[in-house]
């Protein structure tokens, strides 16, 4: 197995010739992992260049053709899957909230008999969501961190394989019905990759069993792979809300580090086939009718905003709404830093306690908060509820079925303002609080029903009770052990501050008008505000809720709301997908670095102790290396005898008969990859020192074993075939990127990211081999050590020529000479460098 850092276990001491201290300092906090990055940077050797000479017009037509189709699949499938998880959450959440209103008209007067049967029903959806999650750790979450670390070019075992993907299609279905506070939606994204990586892989795998070429059908490298999970991911988003160009621009923004312009019209096409499916399959199971509606696109659906009365006179924001966004947008970025803080500190607390004792303890807390939030969800409904009466001529009829009396008496047209905030599923709760209003009649009394201002429609008490909970236990829930997504609490919590914050302006301002105060306006506001200050997401996150209220009239006003909470959010923490990615150390990489860091040359962090191979080294010596290290690539090398004029390369050491410890004798000829080695073992593709060579593999033999290359561990060798000879030059990357170690960090995150590479490495201007730079060189925790080191070195060497120019007996003062650095006189001894052949 390959691994992202180039040096296991106890390291050697490496020197630069600047800084050998910083070099020293830096090398001390690079920590191993095992987690593998993803060969994006195709490898033209020569294998992949005779099998694309073959190619042509009408095949590279067919291989497109191919493309198209294999994007239809993964957006039909994605629609379908979509479909089956809502049906399921429909049918799930019916059969607990049927039989609990059922036993509560039954038992009017003894309210345990209800309140043991809704806990029950709720306690064992949850303990069937965690088993799932118990048979499959990979399907926890609402893998958006993981998918946004797919793309980004880290290779997560097992998140996007077909057992994830069904476990976490069921399992989010118990999770949700179970009355947790988490939504479907996110959980939609991770499943739309696992299909994007799925469906292409088990197409290949048929259409081999078929007698085909597979090259022409299959998926060879983790390239395509990202390609197809990247439109699995898009199509995730769009079946989820609705939002076709919200999911190409979440690819785009939280995701993929590589793009093009073809791959976007290709998730586009993805994301608007999952759109399609999911809406005519859900308008047909809805109206019994073959067709399109506007009310079923997406798994949430925020309905129309519109005025209450059927006005076109009615404004549902104005100018002056500007400020108030900006003023609900920095409240939402705080209680979005509070939220991810608290998350922070609690998942910190499971880590540690809970996940380490094993899966019996972590469905004993899938339990616990089951039985917690839904006790609390039935004792506020009962104590914290006020009956408000309701206009029946100015309340929708999809409304009034949402509307729970709940022991309020109904002869008067009054509800239970909490048991309907906390009775529903929590999309149409969204919409309740979007949507349902008193404007007329509302501020009526009588005995029975609570004296409140016009528009109140909820009791503010009831309100500040709900977010206080729904927050807390959200925060409780977002990391445990069952399939869970953060968006629909999140934009639950949100509308609930909107509401709040829309009750606070109209008594303020005593606003009665209906025609120029929506508090749904608010509500969907106080919904982007929150969410994010919790994922601090702009670009994608506004489109999609734009597409999901269908109001492009809403867009300056959500854009605001956003660029806010980001910013204030910013100032306190990350989003919480990164604080979770940070948690797990992985190695995700930024957009781009950091501006302070341009200082920071490729020879300040790069890794220097190398492990590198000869051109035809000798099979035993390749094993041995292969075995002492987890590195996924090698640079290879020849050497050069230093002699003045020039020199003569060399095919290995023992020919040049000289010591490795001299880098002016290492000269860089090409990268080859761990895979590529253990596939020439596997096939037995090496020759006699003295025999003739073998014939070279064709690029589909080299690709064989993909995605599941043979460890070396399984590979078995005589013993005379330590002493055969490898050929690396047919097979190895003749011309890999380089940098040079003069290159400032700002140009090696540009490489990094816009080429999608996996390692770089550090080349001087004479061809010497300084070192390499692999993702964990450029984590930002390993960054700001370097900088931090860098500018200690960089004032102590500072403060010694200060010292040197005012010591007596120098005879005056040092003149500064061009050329000669504050180093040159510290005389800092430079040691050698000791490198390894193999």
């Amino acid at each position: 197995m390959s691994n992202i850092n180039w040096v296991d276990g106890e390291e050697d001491e490496d020197f630069t010739e600047i800084s050998p201290l910083l070099v020293q300092k830096r090398d001390q906090f690079i920590s191993p992992t095992v987690i593998e990055s993803l060969d994006y940077d195709r490898c033209p050797n020569e294998p992949y260049m005779n099998f694309i000479s073959t190619k042509t017009k009408k095949i590279i037509s067919y291989l497109n053709l191919k493309d198209w189709i294999m994007f239809s699949f993964i957006g039909i499938a994605t629609g379908l899957v979509a479909f089956a998880i809502d049906m399921g959450v429909t049918y799930l959440s019916k059969l607990k909230f049927n039989n609990t209103y059922k036993y509560l008209e039954t038992y009017s007067t003894l309210l345990t008999v209800p309140m043991m049967i809704y806990i029950g029903v709720s306690l064992l959806y949850c303990l069937v969501a965690s088993a799932f999650v118990a048979f499959t750790p990979e399907a926890a979450g609402s893998g958006i961190p993981e998918i946004k670390c797919y793309l980004n070019g880290i290779r997560l075992p097992k998140v996007v394989r077909i057992k994830t993907l069904v476990c976490k299609a069921f399992g989010v279905m118990f999770s949700v019905a179970g009355g947790l506070p988490c939504g479907k939606e996110g959980p939609m994204i991770h499943s739309g990759a696992a299909l994007g990586a799925g469906i292409p892989e088990g197409l290949s795998r048929l259409v081999k069993r078929m007698g085909y070429t597979e090259s022409f059908f299959g998926v060879h490298d983790d390239r395509a792979k990202r390609d197809f999970i990247s439109a699995g991911a898009a199509a995730g988003v769009s079946a989820a809300f609705g939002a076709p160009l919200g999911g190409v621009l979440f690819s785009l923004e939280e995701g993929s580090s590589f793009w093009n312009q073809a791959l976007t019209w290709k998730t586009l096409f993805c994301s608007m086939c999952s759109a399609f499916v999911l809406q005519i399959l859900k308008s047909t199971f809805e109206t019994r009718k073959a067709g399109i509606g506007n009310k079923y696109s997406g798994l949430i659906n925020f309905g129309e905003f519109k005025c209450v009365d059927g006005s076109k006179d009615c404004m549902l924001w104005g100018p002056k709404d500007l400020i108030v966004c900006i003023l609900m947008g920095a409240v939402g970025g705080l209680m979005g830093a509070m939220f991810n803080q608290l998350n922070l500190y609690i998942t910190k607390y499971r880590i540690n306690h809970v996940n380490k004792k094993g899966r019996v303890i972590r469905m004993m807390e899938v339990a616990l908060i089951g039985i917690v939030i839904s006790a609390l969800a039935y004792v506020s409904i009962n104590t914290a509820g006020h009956c408000v009466r309701w206009n029946k001529n100015g309340t929708e009829e999809e409304l009034q079925k949402l509307m729970k009396p709940w022991h309020c008496p109904q002869k008067h047209h009054l509800y239970n303002d909490y048991g309907t905030l906390a009775f529903n599923s929590q999309e149409n709760t969204i919409k309740m609080l979007f949507h349902h209003f008193n404007y007329s009649n509302s501020n009526s009394t009588n005995s029975e029903s609570e004296d409140l201002p016009l528009q109140a429609t909820y009791h503010p008490l009831s309100l500040i009770i709900f977010l206080v909970l729904l927050f807390l236990t959200a925060c409780w829930t977002y990391g445990i052990g069952v399939p869970s997504g953060l968006f629909v609490p999140c934009l639950l919590i949100g509308a609930t501050y909107g509401r709040i914050f829309a009750f606070c302006y109209q008594q303020i301002f005593k606003t009665t008008d209906p025609s120029s105060f929506y508090p749904g306006t608010y509500a969907l506001i106080g919904a982007a505000a929150f969410l994010g200050g919790v994922v601090r997401m702009t670009i994608s996150l506004t489109v999609i809720l734009i597409e999901t209220t269908r109001n492009i009239s809403y867009g300056l006003p959500i854009m605001l709301t956003l660029m806010v909470a980001k910013w204030v959010g910013d100032i306190f923490n990350k989003g919480l997908y990164d604080i979770h990615i940070e948690l797990k150390h992985w190695p995700l990489l930024e957009w781009e670095a950091e501006p302070l860091w341009e200082t920071i040359r490729a020879k300040d962090f790069m890794k220097s102790n190398l492990e590198w191979l000869n051109p035809q080294p000798t099979v035993g010596r390749v094993v041995e290396i292969l075995k002492r290290t987890k590195h996924s690539a090698f640079p290879v090398c020849v050497y050069t005898d230093s002699v003045q004029g020039g020199g003569t390369l060399r095919r290995n050491a023992a020919e040049a008969g000289i010591t490795v410890n001299d880098r002016s004798q290492l000269r860089l000829q090409g990268l080859i990859l761990r895979s590529q080695i253990v596939t020439l073992l596997k096939k037995e593709h090496y020759f006699d020192s003295d025999g003739p060579e073998v014939p070279g593999l064709t690029h589909n033999q080299l690709t064989e074993f993909y995605p599941k290359y043979p460890d070396i561990d399984d590979i078995t060798l005589t013993l005379a075939d330590q002493n055969k000879i490898i050929d690396c030059t047919k097979y190895m990357n003749p011309c890999p990127y380089t940098v040079s170690p003069l290159a400032p960090i700002t140009k090696v995150f540009t490489l990094f990211r816009s080429l999608g590479l996996r390692h770089l490495i550090v080349v001087n201007n004479l061809g010497e081999v300084e070192g390499i730079i692999t993702r964990s060189e450029l984590q930002e925790h390993h960054i700001e050590r370097v900088y931090k080191d860098k500018v200690e070195i960089d004032n102590t060497i500072a403060g010694s020529t200060a010292d040197l120019r005012n010591q007596p007996g120098l005879g005056g003062t040092i003149q500064r000479h061009e050329g000669v650095s504050p180093s040159d006189f510290l005389q800092i001894p430079q040691p050698t460098r000791t490198l390894r052949t193999f």
